[in-house]
């Protein structure tokens, strides 16, 4: 054996549709990298976002980056003026999101969009939390009006994450659950 090699680890290779899949935020992703892949440095995430989907503001003490594989993501993130800045990215294009910056991404045209996500291993932890394993050929479920409870369960998920995943949501100080929704949909138009 050589000096300096690791036993136990092996190069492996992931092709479409697989990884560990689960669903979190109306949204379905497969993890490409994880910290176990990476010695807990790293992970990479593809998701495919369906029309009128996307992921409500949010914050962490990492960075992360994203690189469109087809159609388009829009991406807004709010400056230290508190202002939004919104960027529409389609395939082939690259976003970083710096460490602690206000940001969300959503799908606001009538078509699927597929990117990649790649972050620390701290993303994969605050993810794979709230997220639940599903198969990658299950359907994801068909949109629907959320109710009270949906509401209360999304705002206890963001206020936990808060405190113990180092995400910060700034609708976690919303009065109800259901404000969650509505800035979605607000932001999904």
């Amino acid at each position: 054996m050589q000096q300096g090699l690791v036993t136990g680890h092996v190069v492996r290779k992931l092709g479409p549709n697989e990884g560990r899949t689960i669903a979190v935020g109306g949204t379905r992703l497969i993890w490409k990298a994880t910290g176990e892949d990476t010695g807990f440095a790293t992970s990479a995430y593809e998701m495919e976002l369906t029309p009128g989907n996307g992921i409500p503001m949010h914050s962490h003490a990492y960075a992360e980056i994203f690189y469109i594989i087809s159609g388009q993501t829009d991406f807004v993130w709010i400056d230290i003026d508190d202002q939004e800045h919104w960027v529409r990215c389609s395939a082939g294009d690259t976003l970083v999101a710096p460490i602690n910056v206000l940001h969300a991404f959503h799908n606001r045209t009538k078509e699927p969009t597929r990117f990649m996500s790649f972050s620390t291993y701290y993303h994969q932890v605050g993810l794979d939390k709230y997220g639940m394993a599903v198969s990658i050929d299950d359907p994801l479920p068909p949109p629907q009006e959320p109710t009270e409870a949906d509401g209360k369960q999304y705002l206890e998920v963001l206020k936990d994450a808060s405190k113990t995943v180092d995400m910060y949501f700034p609708l976690m100080h919303a009065k109800n659950g259901m404000e969650i929704f509505e800035d979605l949909a607000k932001r999904n138009l």
